[in-house]
């Protein structure tokens, strides 16, 4: 059956509906407007004065409950792109050396179109047409997936408005990320700190990078969202406040050891009310998916995007 699908978002539940599809013998087009696959599951490379340091700024490890992503991860395993990470339990995964490397390895038999953006989408009988970005004509799909966050979804979907509802029940915390590079640190500091429980404390966590100089610090839910847009020097100097008490070490000797700092800012980071409805509209061969049809785990992400590329599939049938 030859089907022109288009997936919208390259993150992992574009990439696991497009991996579903494929499944079944249908090819499709990932369009993504970033720079990279992977969207929250995030890695920062900066090179500087011969140095190369990488950051995982978004999620920084993955679990593998369902029996499908555990397949998946097994498969990564072995071919060195996915590493066990701590000793938690259940098992936590991350990518290996970089998360790009296990979400290229997924997404290698896909055909991913980064820098595209996606500005409209239209019924056309039972098809669905699509207006990209700098272009006058939109292009017609026999079924779309869309897997763009909740808010930015509804945008897309005013034709739609059964899966604009379902999209108006789900919404997100917001996260202020800021990613350090030090010259060197003792290796006696633990490589992950779960804050998540201090309710006095503005951070959620900390964690280096596979390099042991490389972290990435993530405030919590309440600063974050209310410090999303206010000035980045105060936003970084309250950050910084924090790493003495947590690192024990001096504020002098914490400073003296900085290389490289970035902020980053995710405007929908954490899922915090999860969509209430179908995933599929009940009239035209459009679905959404992502990690807020399922909650705030990767694996949610990568659940919903294989629930949505059957909905397509039997529409289509």
């Amino acid at each position: 059956m030859s089907k022109k699908i288009l997936v919208i978002g390259s993150g992992i539940a574009g990439i696991s509906a497009s991996r579903k599809l494929k499944s079944y013998g249908l090819e499709t087009i990932i369009v993504d407007k970033g720079d990279f696959i992977g969207g929250r599951i995030a890695t920062h490379i900066k090179e500087k004065e011969n140095n190369k340091f990488t950051f995982f700024h978004g999620a920084q490890f993955f679990t593998a409950r369902s029996k499908n992503f555990n397949q998946l991860l097994k498969s990564d395993i072995n071919k060195n792109y996915i590493k066990k990470y701590e000793n938690f339990s259940p098992q936590r995964y991350r990518g290996f050396p970089t998360m790009r490397n296990f979400l290229s390895s997924i997404s290698n038999e896909i055909y991913v179109k980064q820098k595209t953006k996606v500005i409209g989408i239209f019924k056309n009988n039972k098809k669905i047409n699509v207006l990209y970005e700098n272009s006058s004509k939109e292009d017609t799909y026999d079924a779309v997936i869309s897997t763009l966050p909740a808010p930015q979804n509804i945008e897309l979907m005013t034709k739609f408005p059964y899966l604009s509802k379902v999209l108006s029940t789900a919404s997100y915390d917001s996260c202020i990320a800021l990613m350090l590079a030090f010259k060197s640190l003792p290796d006696t500091i633990p490589s992950y700190f779960d804050l998540s429980k201090n309710k006095s404390n503005i951070l959620s966590w900390l964690a280096s990078s596979n390099d042991k100089n490389c972290w990435t610090i993530h405030a919590n839910a309440i600063f974050s969202n209310e410090n999303f847009i206010k000035d980045q020097f105060f936003i970084k100097d309250q950050i910084l406040n924090e790493l003495p008490k947590i690192f024990k070490l001096s504020d002098h000797l914490i400073s003296s050891q900085i290389v490289y700092s970035k902020l980053h800012f995710w405007k929908y980071a954490k899922v915090n009310n999860i969509a209430k409805g179908i995933q599929i509209d009940p009239n035209y061969p459009i679905a959404i998916a992502g990690d807020f049809m399922e909650g705030s785990r990767v694996e949610s992400a990568f659940i919903s995007g294989e629930k949505a590329a059957e909905l397509i599939f039997h529409r289509l049938n």
